[in-house]
């Protein structure tokens, strides 16, 4: 008998350490996280001086944020010093005060805001469930008023982050929405600021659809960056303006949870059967309120690799060295929907970075691919 309660307590034991690293995990996956910082020697005339890593050393231009708002648009790389493990860079643009030597944020925002782009940018507030969201309006003068774009940021970011798609829209001659959605830190506040993977923060971008067409859009382009991309596909099958999105431009997208979720498990060194407990906490009804989302979230319906679901012409934009999103989940997402998805590959660069890796590149095949892929909606 007494071997049989020992028993039952180490199950129960068990039990419970199984279900903490679940929701530990599963907390990692929804929740923000502490922006990570770099050391800042020196900014000098056009250059700037900072610690050597693999992010600060990638080809291409990044945005590098300091604690006072500035910003400087940092450009190619002018000198490596091994020794001391610092890099010195092009500065392109200094948004704000000149900055001093401390602690930066590297980013891949090269816009610091939407002035950058167009100083005649509007802010707009759309009404979603529970408050509004904010969004930046972009009207080119050679506009038709009949096709429209919706830039779409992902989790732990705003909607600064989508601006790198609004040039290329603004050519085009597309007038541009830039929504944020709930837990973002602009729109609706959610508890501990989770992010639902998309699953319910596509109810919010879809209020930009609404505006679109209220104001005139016939056709609708949606360009989703990571996550965004994840909330514009949602948008095809669940928008009562689906009818009007023509195509898709998709960045380093998710397309599929689990693979991100596993991925991640793989970078930090852990057992990736830590990533299936945090999926299964996600997934319950019970855990995910510990987790600390609002509702459980449904892994399958936001898998588009599982079963062909693309209903619109999609390319999607990705890096094969994407550390964040593995490019494998990409060429699934391409093998199920195939006729309906172009993939255009980009060498190794950080997450959501093949802008900054070659915007040359980048606004080429999207503009190539919109002019014999998109027909204007009649």
């Amino acid at each position: 008998m007494y071997i049989l309660i020992g028993a039952a307590v180490i199950a129960v034991a068990i039990g419970g350490i199984v279900t903490s690293l679940a929701v530990i995990f599963a907390r990692r996956v929804v929740l923000p996280r502490r922006s990570k910082r770099i050391r800042v020697y020196a900014v000098c005339g056009d250059q700037v001086e900072l610690d050597s890593n693999a992010k600060t050393t990638q080809q291409g231009e990044f945005g590098l944020w300091f604690d006072d708002g500035s910003h400087l648009r940092v450009g190619a790389v002018r000198q490596l010093d091994i020794s001391t493990g610092h890099v010195r860079r092009e500065v392109v643009a200094v948004t704000g005060s000149s900055p001093e030597p401390g602690t930066g944020r590297w980013t891949g925002h090269v816009f610091p805001g939407p002035e950058a782009i167009d100083p005649r940018v509007r802010e707009i507030l759309i009404g979603v469930d529970g408050g509004n969201a904010p969004a930046w309006l972009f009207h080119p003068d050679h506009a038709d008023g009949e096709t429209w774009a919706v830039h779409v940021h992902g989790i732990r970011t705003t909607r600064i982050t989508a601006l790198r798609s609004v040039p290329l829209a603004q050519e085009q001659g597309y007038i541009s929405i830039v929504p944020s959605f709930r837990g973002d830190g602009e729109g609706p506040q959610t508890p501990r600021g989770a992010s639902m993977l998309g699953q319910t923060e596509w109810c919010d971008v879809e209020g930009a659809l609404e505006y679109a067409v209220d104001h005139g859009a016939k056709t609708i382009i949606l360009f989703g960056w990571s996550m965004g991309a994840q909330i514009a596909l949602q948008l095809t099958e669940r928008s009562a303006y689906r009818d009007r999105i023509a195509g898709l431009v998709l960045i380093a997208p998710v397309t599929d949870w689990r693979q991100v979720i596993r991925n991640g498990a793989r970078r930090a060194n852990l057992p990736v059967s830590l990533a299936h407990l945090a999926e299964w906490a996600l997934g319950d009804p019970f855990l995910s309120k510990i987790v600390g989302v609002s509702s459980s979230i449904n892994l399958d319906d936001l898998d588009w690799g599982m079963v062909r679901r693309v209903s619109r012409p999609s390319l999607v934009l990705h890096s094969i060295g994407d550390e964040e999103v593995p490019f494998s989940a990409t060429m699934r997402f391409e093998e199920a929907n195939r006729g309906h998805v172009e993939v255009a590959v980009f060498p190794e660069t950080g997450h959501a970075w093949e802008y900054n890796l070659d915007p040359a590149r980048f606004h080429k095949l999207i503009s190539d691919w919109l002019s014999r892929t998109i027909i204007p909606y009649d």
